[in-house]
């Protein structure tokens, strides 16, 4: 019996195991699946929602909650919880000071190269910690901020490595550890007044379905077109607008692909040295519940990738209760070829063209089921991916997400020791800790 027979028997175990766990379950007093991985609502997205709620008279819901809308941190705050245990900690709380976060722990058996690339170990992937006052302009224009720190082996493809230079802001040596390492992922302050929202600094791009929060995704793995054709991070400036009930726009500037605290330039080898400068919009459409449509578009110099133009297109549909399905095209194309990622090389070409799709089922108040297939060109050559994954809520604020995934085509990332043609399949599981 060969390695990868035994590696797709023992996936193949894990995944029954945890299919039957339920049954094993505590009866009614456990606790029920509060998100499900991916299809969970953002943190911003749940604000706005509460928001525009709170405005409508008469809709018969008045808390605004939706799908992973249930409060700070999925209901867990075992952090401030903590803090509010102290004097200090309690008017820190009190005057709004909010601080959470999570720990993401996991094994996977060989490398895909996409933040899991530390293969036949148990790592941990994200210690994360926040802190942030949310903006509330209840009494006027209300102003916030917010700043979050990560040690993992993930942290160094969390950094500002789209830096004109190395050592600044926190794509520095001393950040790095071996595998693992700091990385100061966002730090911002908002300003908000009605239905405008104003974000300037250090944030999350949040161009594309999938996220760098491992609890806003369905998957331990990602795609190849979120780690290879977005950006991760954004330093600018970002305005947030709802038109209406339904429709919802963001627009702005960031000093190119991640890069850290405005220091934005381009002067890596291969490079024409010019500073990056590009426009970032979104676009947001909700017609009906359980229909929405996003266009995402970021466009100019962007930094070590060159000029160029890239968009994001992706929509969710909910089929029937509990069943949802969501595609994402993502479209690159700009003007010379690249090293994409934490400093090292990569693909990251001129023009790549992706489609990802996903479908997921809750099958019961703890566990959840999906799938997830890709297509991804990158310059030319075409790759493909498939996963099998579950989201077992094994506690509150505990989430264990075991899967399968095979991913054939070109070997563009050069991850793979085998030839081009080979096949390989991926057995991982992860766990994560909210507080």
């Amino acid at each position: 019996m060969n390695m990868a027979t035994i590696k797709t028997f023992v996936a193949g175990l894990a995944l029954v195991s945890f299919s039957a766990a339920p049954a094993f379950a505590d009866g009614p007093e456990s606790a029920s699946v509060k998100t499900v991985g991916l299809f969970a609502k953002k943190v911003e997205d749940c604000a706005k929602d509460a928001k525009t709620n709170g405005k409508k008279k008469g809709n018969g819901d008045d808390d605004g909650k939706k799908a992973g809308c249930d409060g700070d941190n999925g209901g867990c705050n075992l952090l401030q919880r903590a803090m509010n245990k102290s004097a200090i900690g309690q008017r820190l709380s009190d005057a709004g000071i909010k601080v959470g976060g999570w720990a993401q722990m996991g094994y996977h058996s060989d490398s895909n190269g996409l933040f899991n690339s530390h293969p036949d170990d148990f790592n941990v992937h994200q210690l994360y910690f926040s802190i942030e006052k949310v903006a509330d302009d209840s009494e006027g224009i209300g102003i916030g901020f917010r700043s979050d720190l990560v040690y993992g082996v993930d942290a160094q493809d969390l950094q500002a490595f789209g830096n004109d230079r190395a050592n600044e802001y926190d794509d520095d040596s001393d950040f790095d550890h071996g595998l693992y390492g700091w990385a100061l992922p966002q730090m911002y302050a908002t300003v908000v007044r009605d239905d405008l929202s104003v974000k300037l600094g250090h944030f999350n791009a949040n161009l594309g379905m999938e996220s760098n929060n491992p609890t806003q995704n369905f998957f331990y793995s990602h795609s190849k077109a979120m780690y290879n054709s977005q950006p991760r991070t954004l330093t600018g400036l970002m305005a947030d607008y709802s038109l209406t009930d339904e429709l919802t726009t963001s627009f702005g500037w960031a000093g190119g692909w991640n890069s850290g605290m405005f220091e934005r330039g381009n002067t890596r080898a291969g490079t024409d040295g010019r500073d990056g400068s590009a426009l970032v919009s979104t676009i947001g459409f909700t017609p009906l519940d359980g229909v929405s449509l996003t266009y995402a578009v970021s466009m100019g110099d962007l930094g070590e990738r060159g000029e160029g133009y890239v968009h994001s297109i992706f929509g969710e549909l909910e089929i029937i209760d509990d069943i949802t399905y969501a595609i994402e095209t993502v479209l690159v194309d700009l003007n010379q070829e690249t090293a994409y990622g934490a400093g090292a090389d990569g693909p990251g070409g001129a023009n790549s063209l992706g489609i990802t799709q996903y479908l997921t089922s809750k099958i019961n108040d703890k566990l959840s089921a999906g799938a997830r297939v890709e297509w991804w060109k990158n310059s030319g050559d075409s790759e493909y991916n498939v996963t099998f994954g579950l989201n077992y809520q094994a506690r509150e604020c505990i989430v264990v997400r075991p899967e399968v995934r095979t991913d054939w085509g070109a070997d563009a990332q050069g991850v793979r020791a085998s030839s081009n043609t080979d096949d390989q399949t991926v057995f991982g599981i992860d766990v994560i800790l909210s507080y």
